[in-house]
């Protein structure tokens, strides 16, 4: 280590470390000025990056219908960029490392001369050659522009991207759906509008069955009602007795009311009114029935209660008023 150190050999490592780092800096510019001069004309790029960044951009816009977020998107994209295996933000920040490392290895190999006692010029020349050479990287990275280069690459692909190829498909999707007719709902609408639809035409369908049922029940009583008052009318027509007649009728007015608080619910409420009007009204009619029943029943009593001489009387009388 001695010898390497008073021989001067540290010095080349110091000087290949600083080549390395210039290298990389002008490298990583033309790589970026190459990247730019291609995006004048995009559509005869030869360049593999941006064949490959053009390709993705199409697919990606195509599944998603658009690129919502540009600068995101590009600065992703960009990323991607590769020369030898290496990305050229890799190879940005090996240069950055190299003049590190030209710090670094100037400042280690003045301690080494100082370790082992050499002259101290040594250990001034190391010292100050590592610091000469980080600063010439340094200085030849503000000449390179490398920063700038990368900024102006992302503007011309900003500007391609929004202005030319976004544009062109966005036209060709247009065209394509006017040709192809009025736009499809896309499935989470769909999703959203069919319970709803759904809802309404169940609801639409039970409207009829309830309605129908409704009517169904009233024909229903209304039946049961008249084969009532039939087989009460007829066995008042059997039974003669005032007191059976009035117990039939207020049985009849109860069987309405009953049936009048029968119904239980909105719907069937017009329903039992018409029918206990209904029933009235064949109360009505079956008591004046019975009133002309009546009269007409005494008078045959009345006949019944004449011996056979007066009825022979009253026959001859008949038939002189009749001849």
């Amino acid at each position: 280590m001695l010898e390497f150190l008073q021989t001067g050999k540290a010095l080349y490592v110091l000087a290949a470390v600083c080549g390395l780092g210039v290298v990389t800096r002008w490298l990583t510019r033309n790589l970026y000025k190459r990247l730019i001069k291609e995006t004048d004309n995009m559509s005869l790029t030869k360049n593999k990056n941006l064949r490959t960044f053009k390709q993705k951009t199409e697919n990606n816009y195509q599944m998603n219908q658009g690129i919502p977020k540009i600068k995101p998107y590009l600065e992703r994209q960009m990323y991607d960029f590769r020369f030898m295996g290496m990305t050229l933000n890799g190879w940005n920040t090996f240069s950055n490392q190299m003049t590190l490392l030209c710090f670094l290895a100037g400042g280690a190999a003045a301690f080494g001369a100082y370790w082992y006692r050499t002259d101290p010029y040594y250990i001034v020349l190391y010292g100050s050659m590592g610091i000469l050479a980080g600063l010439f990287t340094i200085l030849v990275d503000h000449g390179a522009g490398v920063g700038d280069k990368k900024q102006q690459l992302f503007t011309a692909l900003d500007n391609y991207l929004e202005n030319t190829l976004i544009y062109r498909l966005d036209q060709e999707r247009d065209e394509t759906q006017a040709i192809s007719g009025p736009h499809m709902e896309t499935r989470e609408n769909i999703r959203s509008i069919y319970p709803v639809a759904a809802g309404t035409a169940a609801g639409q369908a039970e409207e009829p069955e309830k309605q129908e049922n409704v009517r169904g029940k009233q024909r229903n009583r209304t039946e049961r009602m008249k084969n009532q008052l039939k087989a009460e009318s007829q066995a008042r027509r059997q039974n003669s007795s005032s007191s059976d007649e009035a117990s039939g009728i207020a049985g009849n007015q109860n069987m309405a009311q009953e049936m009048a608080r029968s119904g239980s619910g909105p719907s069937e409420m017009e329903g039992s009114i018409r029918d206990v009007d209904y029933l009235k009204k064949s109360l009505e009619q079956i008591a004046a029935s019975r009133e002309r029943g009546r009269t007409a029943k005494q008078q045959e009593d009345w006949l019944k209660d004449l011996n056979p001489d007066e009825l022979k009387l009253i026959g001859e009388i008949l038939h002189e008023y009749l001849t």
